[in-house]
């Protein structure tokens, strides 16, 4: 029987688990018109730990996902999350990836890419694009501290998923305990 390598299965369901509590956190901000996009943390995991493709299977799916529950054109996120990933993943060699807080910082500037590059990107669908831009601010900055404060725990639950399941992130090979 051919062992199968479900590296990207277990990160994507971690990414669906995110997903899921930044959709809850939204709903519950909604009377307080904030809205927090936390797209950076979603590759961050995959772009430090796992092999390429792997990584990029992970991040496609859950730019399939993410494009379906917010406002963007579709493929959007796909796109997007695979620049990053490629990024990331070219120069990973030369940095501390296993390190939380390098994590975190790698997740603060791959959000504020996507933040950014989606707001010029979808501004001029605001009715008043002008006024959008101190709303867009204020949702930056919540989202910005939602990451920094979980990023750790997501690398966590991302590297426990994959202990449990007895794999290595960079080789996929059987971890004996």
């Amino acid at each position: 029987m051919k062992n199968r390598d479900i590296r990207w299965f277990l990160v994507l369901l971690a990414n669906g688990l995110f997903i899921w509590l930044n959709a809850l956190a939204n709903h519950h901000l909604a009377p307080f018109a904030v809205h927090l996009y936390l797209g950076g943390a979603l590759v961050t995991y995959s772009a430090l730990r796992l092999d390429f493709r792997h990584g990029l299977i992970a991040v496609a799916l859950t730019g399939l996902a993410f494009d379906a529950l917010e406002p963007v054109p579709f493929g959007t996120h796909i796109v997007f999350l695979g620049i990053i990933h490629a990024t990331l993943h070219s120069g990973r060699r030369q940095f501390p990836r296993d390190e939380p807080i390098f994590a975190t910082v790698v997740a603060l500037i791959a959000n504020l890419f996507l933040f950014l590059a989606l707001s010029f990107l979808l501004v001029g669908a605001n009715p008043r694009p002008g006024e959008a831009w101190l709303r867009l601010f204020v949702d930056l900055l919540a989202s910005q501290i939602v990451i920094a404060v979980v990023m750790p725990w997501f690398m966590s639950l991302n590297g426990h998923l994959l202990a449990r399941a007895n794999l290595n992130p960079e080789t996929g090979r059987r971890v004996e305990l």
